[in-house]
């Protein structure tokens, strides 16, 4: 008798396209991360610190567009589905450039953690994901 207590709900992304996009970006978040925490005590680290909750809502921002990309055009392979009216390959498309702006915010975060980068450079790469992710460059509004 299996007991099924211990199980994890399923992921509502599945394991198609949508979660690969998804966890994509959510591996270059996770890097930029470990990059921040690996940094010493500091000016560098202060200034790598202010941008992980910009990160933090850019990986959530791109996994609640895979959600809804997965309810609206499901997908259990590796191929991207056209969806209802056509527009879920930009969609896909989009999530794909975030990982990539995120790993590129990642990098430059490394570099400066070594010396060899600037913040600006991280700054733009994080607006960068910002827009992708369809949120507002700057972070979220302040109350």
């Amino acid at each position: 008798m299996r007991l099924a207590f211990w199980r994890r709900a399923p992921d509502p992304l599945g394991e198609g396209v949508w979660a690969r996009a998804a966890h994509t970006v959510d591996r270059s978040v996770r890097r930029f991360e470990q990059v921040t925490d690996g940094c010493p005590p500091g000016p560098a680290r202060t200034a790598l610190e202010a941008y992980l909750p910009r990160v933090d809502l850019v990986a959530r921002a791109a996994r609640a567009r895979a959600v809804r990309a997965q309810a609206e055009a499901p997908s259990t392979e590796f191929l991207v589905p056209a969806g209802p009216d056509g527009e879920h390959p930009e969609v896909h498309r989009r999530l794909t450039r975030t990982a990539t702006a995120c790993a590129q915010a990642a990098e430059a975060a490394a570099l400066l953690r070594v010396g060899a980068g600037s913040v600006e450079a991280v700054e733009r790469a994080v607006v960068r994901a910002e827009e992708l992710a369809g949120l507002p460059p700057g972070g979220p509004p302040t109350p």
